[in-house]
């Protein structure tokens, strides 16, 4: 029995010695060294391993300063180098036939003899992202990542058929302008599936930048992030209100126990195992010398330990430590954490080389704390919300030029936007799309107006007065409707002209020249008649002679009312006398009636009484507001005379076609100009400027609801409060308030519309 134990008491007796008199001693940058003594606590370590700080601050800038790196090295004698990757320790670790612990990705790069790469594989990586992705059931996915060594991970998705990829490449340190932009075009794309392979800090913006642009929660989107040490912890946790879907692939294992919180960072973790590693390594080959009573030169201890690390295998924080002969891990262990509103948990594991019967990956049953329907929410936000000037839902008050922000702003798009903000708790800030324009695609793809800032991710939601229709369904969302609009015309109503000759209008030219010429025909019977009665009847001589003046006077006398002598004497003079008396009557009433009516009673003569009118006439050009709905519905309907109204505005649109209400407005009161526009703004118009009219029918009928980006889930939210506030009939008071004219504004000289 004790001649059994003895052999084995006397390989760990002079394993102890020699380890006493020859500790394992490495190479540390000295940026590093502060790890490495972290590293050596954790790991209880401290004490058998010798440390020697390597000054590498200048350690590329000459070769002066290399010679000195690699004279240190020599005077002490290192059996390994471990840290980061420094082209100067590289060099130096392969020169000396030293081993070098490398943990960062840059080693691989080399394929040195020497250097044993910490991190895993690439191609791993991506194949435990595409398993993920196959088990999510993800075809199409937007990658985003920072440095080069994520190129590896891209090209090995890109080459994966199963899966497109549209990649964005962004700076170390990437601004949050260049992280929205990213978002915006990716969201253009209609991706909704994000693989996010970034340092903290990037990850950091680009989750901010997405909060802002509603594109956390899911539905509809979803997300993926690589952080092998957990880096970014407190960054997924931020975002407990949310109804968000994260998962993480990480080397560093989830501790349940703990919560969603990392033991070690990743550096810490590989430089752990590294040193632990290195050291059993170390601990086999020196008892094994002393065990044959050996001794190994420098570069037979090299060898050594290099074939103890390829050999043996040992299970560490970053997961079992095998080597293969390219000195680079054969085994990958990914932990996968799930976040989801305010919980995380293990969502499961990914093996490179599985146990048997055991699949690559390996899930947990999902956890659904929160309803998948759950919006995002608008508590406590500030919102940005994009207006156009436009009567009467936004207008600038009379003094807003010493106002500022929201505060300059009325109407009925801010009416409504108040209530649903005292609804759903949250504060915005409104400010005027810069072109003035509703939106419009572009020939460029691109739209402007307010679209445009919708899609550019500027804007949560919009509050003009959009109508809804399939091309801006299709790049944006739109609520409910909180108001129907329909299609009319608006009219200058034709001037009323006075005349010093308006007594004349009762009657037309040609009654006028009849009523002459009864005058004359009439005087001239009775002077005739009166003379040749005298001649016959002598007893007439004693009577007054009716002289031709007379004759006219008596005539002129009767047919204004007026008091004359009486010429005839004669009975067919009488006859004829009380013939032209009864003839005066009826014509003195008929003038008196219509001059009445005139004098009264203002005619209009509309040129066109309905829209049928504008196609069969020239003299009055019709239009409507470039890059609008309106301007859409002309363009795609089928109707034959508005397919004809578009083809006249088109080939006169320079006389057709204005910038905006403003300018038609001016058009119309200038006079042969008719406006097409939403009923809703004609009857408000009209109600405050009576110089202006509207011609129906009305068509067209159109929802109008506020606007949102493509994706974002508070659609929902903002629908709910518009159908309450309809329920309470608050949306047909704020119509009454507004589009009946109740409230009494003016038009000032600039053009703008004023309380």
């Amino acid at each position: 029995m004790r001649a059994g134990l003895f052999p084995i008491l006397m390989v760990y007796l002079l394993a102890g010695v020699t380890g006493a008199a020859c500790k394992l001693k490495i190479g540390v940058a000295e940026s590093f060294l502060s790890n490495v003594e972290s590293a050596l606590d954790k790991t209880n370590l401290t004490g058998k391993i010798t440390v020697v700080t390597l000054d590498t601050a200048n350690g590329t800038s000459s070769l002066g300063d290399i010679n000195k790196l690699y004279s240190d090295a020599v005077d002490e004698n290192l059996h390994a180098i471990v840290g980061p990757f420094n082209a100067a320790l590289d060099m130096i670790a392969e020169s000396l036939n030293t081993i070098y612990l490398c943990t960062t990705y840059e080693a691989s790069r080399t394929k040195r003899a020497n250097t044993f790469e910490m991190l895993p594989y690439s191609q791993w990586v991506a194949q435990a992202i595409l398993d993920l992705l196959a088990s999510f059931k993800w075809t199409e996915i937007a990658f985003f990542h920072d440095d080069d060594n994520a190129m590896h991970l891209l090209e090995h998705l890109v080459n994966n058929r199963s899966v497109i990829v549209r990649a964005w490449q962004l700076d170390w340190r990437a601004s949050r302008k260049d992280l929205k932009a990213a978002l915006v075009e990716m969201r253009g794309m209609g991706v909704e599936n994000i693989v996010v392979v970034m340092n903290k800090f990037n990850t950091r913006k680009i989750l901010y930048e997405a909060l802002q642009l509603a594109m956390l929660s899911t539905p509809p989107h979803e997300w993926v992030f690589y952080d092998p040490g957990l880096e970014s912890k407190n960054e997924f946790t931020k975002y407990e209100k949310i109804n968000v879907n994260f998962t993480i692939l990480s080397l560093v294992e989830f501790n349940n126990t703990l919560g969603f919180k990392a033991p070690l960072s990743l550096e810490d973790a590989l430089t752990s195992d590294a040193l632990q590693h290195l050291y059993s390594s170390y601990s086999n080959v020196t008892a094994s010398a002393a065990l044959t009573n050996t001794s190994l030169t420098s570069d037979e201890m090299t060898s050594a330990m290099i074939d103890a690390m390829q050999k043996s295998q040992e299970f560490g924080h970053t997961g079992l430590l095998t080597f293969d002969d390219n000195r680079q891990r054969t085994e990958l262990i990914l932990s996968l954490t799930a976040v989801l509103g305010d919980i995380s948990y293990s969502r499961g594991i990914w093996f490179s080389h599985p146990p048997a019967l055991v699949p690559l990956l390996n899930l947990n049953t999902a956890v659904f704390p929160i309803s998948p329907s759950a919006p995002f929410p608008l508590q406590g936000r500030v919102l940005k919300v994009v207006a156009i000037l436009e009567a009467p839902f936004v207008m600038l008050k009379k003094d807003q030029e010493g106002k500022k922000g929201n505060d300059r702003f009325y109407g009925y798009s801010v009416d409504l936007l108040d209530e649903i903000a005292q609804m759903l708790d949250f504060e915005y800030e409104l400010y005027l799309v810069q072109d003035g324009k509703f939106g419009r695609e572009q020939t460029s793809g691109k739209w402007n107006g307010v679209v445009g800032e919708l899609i550019a991710g500027n804007a949560s939601l919009s509050v003009a007065p959009l109508s809804i229709n399939a091309n801006r369904e299709r790049v944006i969302d739109f609520t409910k409707p909180f108001m129907t609009r329909h299609i009319s015309v608006l009219l200058h109503i034709p001037q009323y002209k006075s005349s010093f000759f308006q007594f004349l209008s009762p009657f037309s030219t040609l009654v006028w020249i009849v009523i002459i010429l009864a005058f004359l025909v009439m005087s001239l019977f009775l002077y005739t008649l009166e003379a040749i009665d005298r001649a016959l009847d002598h007893t007439l001589k004693d009577k007054p002679r009716a002289s031709m003046k007379e004759s006219f006077w008596f005539s002129f006398g009767s047919l204004l009312q007026g008091s004359t002598d009486p010429i005839a004497f004669s009975l067919p003079g009488r006859i004829l006398t009380s013939a032209w008396w009864f003839f005066a009557l009826v014509l003195v009433s008929s003038y008196t009636a219509n001059l009445a009516a005139f004098l009264t009673i203002r005619k209009i003569n509309t040129p066109i009484d309905s829209l049928t009118d504008l196609t069969r006439q020239d003299d009055i050009k019709y239009g409507t507001v470039k890059d609008s709905g309106i301007t859409n519905f002309f363009e795609q309907t089928s109707i034959d005379y508005f397919s004809k109204m578009w083809a006249e505005m088109s080939e006169m649109e320079q006389d057709s076609m204005v910038e905006n209400m403003d300018e038609a407005i001016e058009k119309v009161k200038e006079g042969s100009y008719a406006f097409f526009w939403d009923t809703a703004s004609i009857k408000y118009l009209t109600s405050i400027d009576c110089d202006l009219m509207e011609i129906g029918p009305p068509f067209d009928p159109k929802g109008i609801g506020i606007g949102v980006p493509t994706g974002a889930s508070y659609v929902d939210q903002l629908s709910l409060a518009i159908l309450s506030l309809s329920d309470s009939s608050r949306l047909q008071d704020l119509e009454n308030k507004y589009v009946s004219g109740e409230r009494v504004e003016r038009r000032s000289e600039k053009g703008t519309w004023e309380k």
